[in-house]
């Protein structure tokens, strides 16, 4: 089940790369202040892109495809594709 976030940007970083399903690709981290719940963050990372165009405060809107729970920091993860 795909999870749609929409929110302002609170921070973005760039340029990033990871292994996603074995292939490295680059990704945009960022958390996201969600518009239903703006106290609320998100932290996400927006796949296969260097760089998205909305800039921190700015409205973006992403579909999660995979939720990953670090226990351990007691965070989850989003790994997202940047919607129009």
């Amino acid at each position: 089940m795909n999870i749609i976030i929409e929110g302002a940007i609170v921070t973005k970083e760039p340029g990033l790369r990871a292994s996603f399903e074995g292939i490295e690709q680059p990704y945009v981290r960022c958390v996201v202040a969600r518009l239903d719940d703006p106290n609320r963050m998100a932290e996400t990372r927006v796949v296969g892109v260097a760089d998205i165009p909305q800039a921190v405060g700015e409205v973006v809107r992403l579909e999660s495809f995979r939720v990953v729970t670090d226990r351990t920091a007691g965070v989850v993860r989003f790994d997202c594709r940047l919607l129009p």
